[in-house]
Formats: structure tokens, sequence, C-alpha cells
């Protein structure tokens, strides 16, 4: 009998069991580390698409609204894709460890409805109507696509006004301007001021929340004019926007949004103030604008203010098993 010890069975074993602990440090790196990595660059490249798309939704409502002015056109539809997230690990079939080895799918939640923010325009020549005027203030709507990322910041990008705005943890910018406008003539050698605003609404309703694309349709309502954008409330010796927020972030990014409006149109800094008020009883934030012009004589209608109302009616279609109403 030979009795002299074998090891080699045990070596074997002691080979797999470090084989073993190989693959699962190198797993464990890769799904720590590779994976998040990965779905970080998936979600920061989705919402690079979502910011693309809400500029070309923009300027696509912009085109149809200005082709129906100016070509006393009926009202077209228009669609707009949106991918609700991002594709991933979660959502496919596979082995033990393919789930594991991918980025879990985010979500995304798109909407219409009210920001809980007013929109104001007020003037010389509107002021002392505006018990019988019932034109503003006005609840500020919007589109908003709000994402549920896992490995990135969360964002929510909303178009209002006729503006695209931008969400996030460090709080709210403008990322194209809503459309007003404020331009300089000359008029018997003395300045004038012309205000023009397009404060677009868009109305309709409803919640899509999934993985997946979605079709955004549009089409443009014919509404009857605002009464302060006809006679005699388009000449005035002042002019005076503003936005009421809840929140004062909010209102400090319409400040700033205002600004910038007057200061991109080279307008004197004498004819205009912008600035924040703050109400103690409604904790609320008001942001305005006020063109109160250069001319020294008070009863002098230098500021014009031109209002054309644009409203379009949005429905939210699921075109994807994944999203849900």
């Amino acid at each position: 009998m030979n009795t002299i010890p074998n090891n080699d069975a045990l070596s074997e074993v002691i080979g797999v069991v470090l084989i073993l602990a190989i693959v699962v440090v190198v797993l464990s790196f890769y799904v720590n580390y590779v994976v998040p990595a990965t779905g970080r660059e998936s979600e920061i490249a989705q919402m690079n698409r979502i910011s693309m798309q809400f500029t070309d939704y923009k300027f696509t409502l912009d085109n149809i609204r200005t082709s129906l002015l100016v070509n006393n056109l009926s009202p077209v539809m228009t669609s707009t894709a949106f991918n609700l997230g991002t594709g991933g690990g979660n959502t496919q079939a596979g082995g033990l460890f393919v789930p594991m080895l991918k980025p879990v799918s985010s979500y995304a939640t798109i909407s219409v409805n009210k920001t809980g923010d007013t929109f104001d325009i007020d003037s010389s020549s509107y002021h002392a109507y505006k018990s019988a005027l019932v034109d503003f203030p006005i609840n500020i709507t919007s589109l908003e696509y709000s994402s549920h990322n896992n490995y990135w910041i969360q964002q929510r990008y909303s178009y209002q006004l006729g503006g695209v705005f931008l969400q996030q943890d460090d709080g709210i910018t403008n990322r194209i301007s809503p459309l007003i406008s404020i331009s300089t003539a000359a008029e018997n050698s003395n300045k004038t001021f012309v205000v023009n605003i397009a404060p677009v609404q868009v109305v309709g309703g409803g919640t899509l929340s999934g993985n997946g694309p979605t079709r955004v349709d549009t089409r443009e309502r014919i509404l009857p004019k605002y009464n302060i954008s006809t006679d005699p409330y388009i000449s005035n010796t002042w002019v005076n926007l503003s936005v009421t927020c809840t929140d004062p972030a909010t209102a400090a990014m319409w400040a700033d949004v205002f600004n910038d409006i007057a200061v991109r149109n080279q307008i004197d800094p004498l004819a205009y103030k912008t600035g924040t008020l703050y109400n103690t009883s409604q904790k609320t934030t008001t942001a305005y604008l006020s063109i109160t012009g250069t001319n020294p004589n008070p009863a002098w209608k230098d500021v014009s203010l031109y209002v054309q109302r644009a409203e379009f009616y949005v429905a939210l279609e699921n075109i994807a098993s994944g999203v849900a109403g």
C-alpha cells in the first residue's frame, strides 16, 4: 500500500477556487465601475437628444405660427417623437450574468400641465380698464419632460411661453428665450420703444411615463385677438411685463431673462428697469420688466405694445409598450 500523501486533487481544487476568485473580482470591478460609467454616458447622450428635440419643437411651432400669420393658412398638425429613458439590461433576455453587465434602463415622464406661475402684461392704456378686460394675467402652461436617471443628475426640460427651460439640481436656466422683443425707433426726432410679445400657451393634458418612444401631436388653435393688442391700447407711456412664482429661484431666473432681452436688444438703460418683488402675504415672488421710455414728458406715449395670441393644443400618444398613460 502506498502511504505517501498525494496533493494533486487538492491543487486542482485550489486552482479552480483561485480562478473563480479572479472572475468574481473582475465582475465586481466591471459591475461597480464600468456599468455605471456606461449608463452615465447613455443618459447624458439621451438628455442631449432631448435638449435638441425641445429646440426643434420650439422652432417648429414658431415656423408654423409664422406661416399661418403670413400666408393665412389653416392650422396643421405636427408630430414630434420623444424617447422616454434609455435602453438597458433589465429589458433584455439573456443568461445569468447578462443583465448584471448592462446598465439598468432609465425612464422618463412627459406631461402637459400648469406650472403654478402666472404671466402678466400691464400698460398705461390698459391699466384703467383691467376690471373689465380679463386677458391677463394668464396661468403659464408647459410641455415638460422629466428624467428618472439612474446614473446621472435629474433634468427637466419644459416648453413654456414660447421658450425652452432646463431645471436641474443647481436651479433653473433659460435655454431659449420666450417670444418677447423690444426695438427702438425714431418718431419726429423722439425715441420710441416697440414691445412685441407672443405669449404661447400649450393646452391639453395628460401624462405618459415609462421607457420607449412616445409621440407629441400639436395643432395651433385659431383664437381672437387679446383686447390688449387692439386699439386704443397699443400706444402707452409705460408697459410692464411680470411673472409671479412660488419659487424665488424661478423668479430670479425670469428677472435674468427680462434683463437679457433688454440688453440683447440694446435698449437704453434709462428706458427700462428689471427686478423682483416679494409678496409676504401670498409668499410669492414677482419678476418684472418695466419699460418707461426716455421722454421726460410723463404724458408722452413713447412705448408701443403689440401682443399676438398663440395657443397650441397638445395630445400625447403612446406608441410603445413600455409607456403608460
